[in-house]
């Protein structure tokens, strides 16, 4: 037989169903009867309230503090009537928090039940029940009331007075100040006044005085003025939020905004975006030539990072958004010094065309849980590339981008803080009030214009597809510029690139010149040094004129051909070879270099006319010739030039970042159609492995053959041995016995000894009669859990771990 709830679920149709699969996404869903369980479980729950906006929240929280089984009519009287409330209504059925049952009247989700009458007791209409009618009339002459000739309507008419907080108050004040301290007392207790030794007696003034009334009433039926007496959920209620009573919150109004050409915003966009993307590969090119040392724990700090900053002319905060965004575009690693440097996919992806280069950061930027320009507000911001717990930032940063895109195209805030209203407004539970997030707003804002999300305060025609790669894509090529093979070399000694430059134009710019300023143009200047490094690197003259050639948008002008004809002819003329070491060269060039007194620290002493020794290392005795002036190259033992590169073999650097919760990528509405058809085809008891071909929505939610129905005895009677040492629901029991059979990671809820609860991600290993044993993300060791102590259990999209 099916519960009420799988049937109101099979009432609600394929589209009612698909509208709760779309708040809900974390819901499996096998069949009705196990979608039930997880909407109803803890966990589940506690997301949804997570997704629920202000005014929803406010009619929830009526709706508990009216208790389960409440109407439409006493909603309206504890908030009003307002077209906000149906709206509000509708919400919190499509996320399956309530729903209609018989007479009109509103069935909570399991664990909200409870939510908000903790420690209170019955209604009063359950509580006179059982009393006779003389009983009843005399609490209502008692609180000023006429009562009517039915014992039923003389009942409401007493519910009624209760309900209303200023009246039980204004009552309450006609007393003596034990008796309010005393209901007071009660209302934040336990509601009951029973016979103890040293408590109030049924006899004293103030306990009198509420029973009459009724704001105390005996739970014995035959001795109204007998106990233990019990407060009425009504009274508890008025008594504990009469100064706190929920209100409709209205979505708040739009703030001041201005409209601006979206053909502006886009130009805009294009300059950050090429910003952005130059940024990063600037970036790789330091790090490959001035690896990035980290701190002994691990991270750059802010010493590192403002030299970087002084190089690349920048600020920090920018390059930690480059940082952050390298490393999760997998395009860093570490070297064998635990230095940062380029990854070998970095070289991949200079050689992409613009827009895949741009799609390939900003995705990466979008899915990072924290962000990276968070020291903007912090007088002391932790070094980068370090993990954070907090996936605050990338919720908040899908909720700041979803509710610009709401708006009119063009719609542009002169001040980023007004829209801090409506994002407190949609998610209340997370954001509290706009005045925490002063700091948020600043800190995506900022990412989001150096990313060319928003600009001119404004969402620009990337910013709204940046959650579709595909789309993002297609934007991205029509507004940035297909990439540039050939520059502008000059007379004064700069290349010119209008433009993007490919990756082959900059890698060979980059070898030859020094990048001065990238924007809508980028510059190069050549220089003795310049053209030296890339001598250092096996090029000779004519190779290097030859690459210049095949660059140039017109020719090399004469002035570039003499620099590096110059360059060419001093290159090599000082040889250096290890002996630790010798300075190799004509003996007139070598009497200099000897009585050069920048050089003192070699202690170079004359071996042979035209053979110099030093007391340095071949490496620091080259940069001490080249910082002096000279351009000498390094020799092999056997006299042969040693060229200075290395190929070395760098894997992407991963930062690892603490497990978060994030619900799935969100289906799409015929999707959800799909899925929510094949759930109401499927009978109660659906098999774990049958699933819908061609829908990965569906695939992914269903568990697949074997997984659950198809598992050997030590899983099936895994089931019932963890359903008798803890709370936790059907499909949390499966999900659990799962993880431990397999070895897959899931996400709980954890009561800890003193009462606070915690979450995150664990692996399973082994269960006894108390003790579940596994591995812990967070504190990345193996812990014990008390079983009952396990409040919920949830799935993650993670990847499996390996055990060892």
């Amino acid at each position: 037989m099916e519960s009420d709830l799988v049937q109101w679920l099979r009432d609600l149709g394929q589209d009612g169903l698909a509208a709760v699969l779309k708040n809900r996404p974390e819901s499996a869903a096998r069949s009705l009867s196990h979608l039930a369980a997880v909407l109803d479980s803890p966990g589940a729950v506690q997301r949804a309230l997570e997704r629920l906006d202000a005014g929803s929240s406010a009619v929830l929280e009526a709706l508990c503090i009216l208790g389960d089984g409440c109407t439409r009519g006493a909603i309206e009287q504890l908030l009003g009537n307002d077209p906000e409330l149906d709206r509000a209504l509708r919400v919190l059925r499509e996320h399956a928090l309530i729903r209609s049952v018989s007479q009109g009247a509103f069935q909570l989700a399991v664990p909200l039940r409870d939510a908000r009458t903790a420690g209170l007791g019955r209604p009063v209409a359950t509580l006179l029940r059982p009393h006779v009618s003389n009983t009843v009339r005399g609490i209502a002459e008692a609180l000023g009331l006429t009562p009517a000739k039915r014992k039923a309507d003389t009942v409401l008419q007493i519910e009624e007075f209760m309900r209303d907080p200023a009246r039980v108050v204004a009552e309450l004040a006609k007393t003596p100040g034990p008796t309010l301290e005393l209901a007071m007392q009660l209302a934040h207790d336990d509601s009951v006044l029973g016979y103890a030794f040293g408590g109030p007696s049924q006899r004293r003034p103030e306990v009198r005085w509420l029973i009459d009334r009724g704001f105390l009433i005996s739970q014995n039926q035959y001795a109204s003025a007998g106990g233990p007496f019990e407060m009425p959920r009504e009274i508890g209620l008025a008594l504990r939020e009469s100064a706190d009573q929920p209100a409709l919150r209205p979505e708040p109004a739009m703030p001041a905004i201005h409209l601006v050409d979206s053909i502006e915003i886009d130009k805009a966009a294009l300059l950050a975006a090429i910003g952005f993307v130059d940024g990063v590969a600037r970036l790789l090119e330091h790090c490959a030539t001035n690896p990035l040392a980290q701190l002994q724990n691990g991270g750059i700090g802010l010493r590192v990072l403002k030299q970087v900053a002084k190089t690349l002319r920048t600020d920090q905060h920018e390059v930690r958004l480059w940082l952050e965004t390298a490393a999760a575009a997998e395009l860093l690693s570490i070297d064998g010094a635990g230095c940062i440097v380029p990854s070998n996919l970095a070289d991949d992806w200079q050689q992409a065309p613009p827009a895949r280069r741009y799609v390939k950061l900003v995705r990466a930027w979008w899915k990072q849980p924290a962000a990276a320009m968070f020291s903007k507000v912090m007088d002391k911001p932790d070094p980068a590339l370090l993990p954070r717990p907090s996936a605050f930032d990338r919720l908040f940063r899908i909720d700041l981008l979803a509710e610009l895109c709401r708006w009119e195209t063009g719609s542009a805030l002169g001040e980023p803080n007004l829209i801090g209203e409506r994002l407190a407004w949609k998610r209340p539970v997370n954001y509290c009030c706009a005045d925490c997030l002063v700091d948020p707003i600043q800190v995506n804002w900022s990412e989001a214009e150096a990313v060319g999300a928003i600009a001119h305060g404004a969402l620009s025609a990337l910013g709204r597809c940046v959650d579709d790669e595909e789309a993002l894509l297609s934007a991205a090529a029509q507004l940035l510029p297909s990439a540039q093979e050939t520059a502008l070399l000059q007379a004064d000694l700069t290349a010119v690139v209008a433009g993007t430059p490919s990756g082959q134009l900059a890698a060979m710019l980059n070898l030859l010149a020094d990048p001065e300023g990238r924007d809508t143009a980028s510059t190069w200047r050549f220089s003795p040094k310049s053209v030296r490094r890339a001598m250092d690197q096996g090029h000779t003259a004519e190779d290097l004129l030859g690459k210049l050639t095949s660059i140039a948008h017109t020719s090399v002008p004469q002035p570039l051909e003499y620099l590096i004809k110059d360059v060419g002819r001093r290159f090599g003329q000082l040889q250096v070879r290890n002996v630790r070491c010798c300075v190799l060269g004509a003996e007139a060039l070598l009497l200099e270099v000897s009585g050069n007194r920048s050089l003192r620290e070699l202690s170079l002493h004359v071996l042979a006319p035209t053979v110099l020794a030093s007391s340095k290392p071949a490496k620091e005795t080259l940069a001490a010739l080249r910082k002096a002036g000279y351009a000498p190259v390094q020799q092999k033992i056997d006299g042969t030039v040693a060229v200075e590169q290395t190929v070395v073999d760098r894997p992407p650097l991963l930062v690892e970042q603490h497990y978060y919760r994030a619900a799935p990528e969100p289906p799409s509405q015929a999707e959800l159609r799909e899925l929510a058809e094949h759930l109401l085809a499927q009978p109660d008891k659906a098999p774990s492995g049958v699933a819908l071909p061609g829908n990965p929505w569906i695939d992914m939610q269903i568990m697949p053959p074997g997984s659950l129905d198809e598992m050997t005895d030590p899983f099936d009677g895994l089931v019932p041995f963890l359903a008798e040492r803890t709370a936790l629901t059907d499909p949390e029991l499966e999900l659990l016995a799962e993880a431990l059979e397999a070895g897959t990671d899931v996400e709980i809820e954890y009561r800890d000894e003193n009462g606070r609860s915690t979450s995150g991600v664990i692996t399973p290993d082994d269960v006894d009669e108390v003790y579940l044993d596994a591995f812990c993300h967070l504190r990345e060791d193996d812990r014990q859990f008390r079983l009952d102590r396990i409040r919920s259990v949830a799935a993650v999209k993670r990847r499996r771990r390996t055990k060892s």
